[in-house]
């Protein structure tokens, strides 16, 4: 059997890790490159002549013509942090490369830094990512499934019923030869006929083709799509499995990695950037050295991720 080339990815070795981004000069030159690709250039007067100088452990670039500062990181998911920008390097390595993501737990043991900054470092990310991918919208053929994060709570209702369930909806794009493309999952409130419609219309491109189970819902689905439907509880395994076979198996390894990995989150107020974990490392998975090299310039490319917005950003 010939090897998976996806699963034997060497990625970004840890030995190359440190070689590249082993001190803190090394991460901030690369932040620099990424800020000014060209060398520096003033926002205001254009001037690319600077004066740099420290203040306190932060690096200023003083433009020579009109005397603005510039700091690095400001305005950046690194913005004011008190973290080495090694650690953060280090923090967006170990989501990046590892195959289910880390706790906030393991992060905290992983890049050396208390529970509280490794948890707060890690939303950040993911919040990062939930953003990344949120405008995206599906094409071609789309296979769409219900879905519930979460189980059932000591002396609590099981199944749909229960308080601990948090619902949302798992979509992959398929192309011609019916692999996968591209895989949403978007956190909602229920499966009632205007949630789905509305999921739809931010999520799937017009007069794409989709394809459901016979939840009544999902019926929204053809206000702006091709839909059919397959019912399940008439169908053949064989059927199912064919039709359902990549939105199925996104789901399986959702549990495992959601089980194995992180086993205390608030799923109704945070699974939905634990999900976007694992939809922006599935959605490019087939290359694992630009998804590390990526998350760096998208941290230097997004803005400021205060506490309060992360407290305030949830959508589903």
């Amino acid at each position: 059997m010939p090897k998976n080339k996806v699963q034997f990815q060497v990625g970004v070795s840890f030995p190359e890790f440190i070689k590249t981004f082993g001190t803190e000069e090394q991460c901030s030159a690369y932040l620099e490159s990424c800020k000014w690709p060209n060398g520096f250039k003033c926002d205001t007067c254009d001037s690319d002549k600077y004066y740099r100088y420290k203040s306190g452990s932060r690096t200023i670039f003083q433009c020579k013509a009109c005397r603005k500062n510039h700091r690095l990181t400001a305005g950046t998911l690194f913005h004011r942090t008190k973290v080495p920008l090694q650690k953060w390097f280090l923090a967006l390595h170990q989501i990046s490369q590892s195959k289910n993501s880390v706790s906030a737990l393991e992060l905290h043991r992983h890049i050396d830094v208390n529970y509280k900054t490794a948890w707060l470092i890690k939303q950040k990310i993911m919040q990062m990512m939930y953003e990344q991918d949120s405008k995206y919208k599906l094409k071609g053929l789309v296979e769409i499934d219900d879905a519930y994060l979460g189980g059932r709570l000591e002396e609590g209702k099981r199944g749909r019923g229960s308080e601990n369930k948090s619902p949302f909806i798992a979509a992959v794009e398929t192309n011609e030869n019916r692999n996968p493309v591209f895989v949403k999952l978007s956190p909602v409130s229920g499966f009632s006929y205007e949630v789905i419609k509305q999921w739809a219309i931010d999520n799937l491109e017009e007069n794409c083709d989709t394809i459901s189970d016979g939840l009544r819902g999902f019926s929204a689905l053809k206000e702006v799509s091709n839909h059919s439907v397959l019912v399940t509880s008439k169908a053949k395994k064989e059927e199912i499995e064919s039709t359902f076979k990549w939105v199925n198996t996104i789901l399986s390894n959702i549990k495992t990695s959601i089980s194995g990995t992180f086993h205390s989150l608030k799923f109704d107020k945070y699974g939905f950037r634990y999900l976007a974990d694992l939809q922006f490392r599935l959605n490019r998975r087939f290359d694992l050295r630009k998804m590390f090299f990526g998350l760096i310039s998208k941290a230097m490319a997004t803005s400021q991720k205060p506490v309060k917005y992360l407290n305030t950003s949830l959508t589903g």
